[in-house]
């Protein structure tokens, strides 16, 4: 019988989380800032795509998110966690982005007693699936307001919970969950204008 040597895992073989990689950029290290870039420009891309619906802004929002990062490494808690601080600088970035092409709009109220969809109706992630290949679901998702807007993305595009959002918005989980629900209320009226109400249901 042939005895195979099997190596453990050392810790040197581990991927970084975020949080170290970042506590070495605070100190000015830019490998490290260079490997969280690789790590997370994707996701920031797809963001702000989705925030801006335009891929020159999209791509110019995302390059100024991460120098924004960089010349913010100071500011880096070492118990926070790092992705929430990367969502709320590059949400504040994006809409910077968005009043400076003059595409506001008005946030709606929230009304906190509004409750959240059945679950016998189609799932957001379903409907909002579609949006990268459908123009007017695509223009349904810019006509919310930017709050609106950013909770949509946080939650149905980039798989944050609910108290991660909360977080990132400094805000409760209810002003999250009726803030989506009333999003989403939108999204199906709009669509039901253009004509996809039998399409997409929610």
């Amino acid at each position: 019988m042939v005895q195979t040597n099997v190596f453990p895992l050392t810790q040197s073989d581990e991927p970084d989380s975020d949080e170290s990689l970042m506590l070495r950029v605070a100190k000015d290290n830019l490998d490290a800032y260079e490997t969280l870039v690789a790590r997370h420009q994707n996701r920031i891309y797809r963001m702000a795509y989705h925030m801006l619906g335009n891929r020159e802004d999209a791509w110019d929002a995302s390059q100024e998110i991460f120098l924004k990062v960089y010349n913010a490494r100071k500011s880096y808690v070492q118990n926070a966690k790092f992705t929430t601080w990367l969502y709320r600088i590059a949400n504040n970035a994006v809409i910077d982005k968005i009043r400076q092409n003059k595409r506001t709009s008005k946030f709606m109220a929230v009304d906190e007693l509004l409750v959240e969809p059945s679950s016998k109706e189609r799932s957001p992630q379903a409907m909002l699936s579609l949006t990268d290949n459908n123009e007017q679901l695509s223009g349904a998702l810019l006509r919310l307001s930017e709050r609106q807007r950013s909770m949509v993305i946080m939650k149905y595009y980039e798989g944050c919970s609910i108290k991660e959002i909360a977080d990132l918005f400094d805000c409760a989980t209810g002003t999250v969950k009726a803030t989506l629900f009333q999003s989403l209320r939108n999204l199906r009226q709009h669509l039901d204008q253009c004509g996809l109400g039998n399409e997409v249901i929610l």
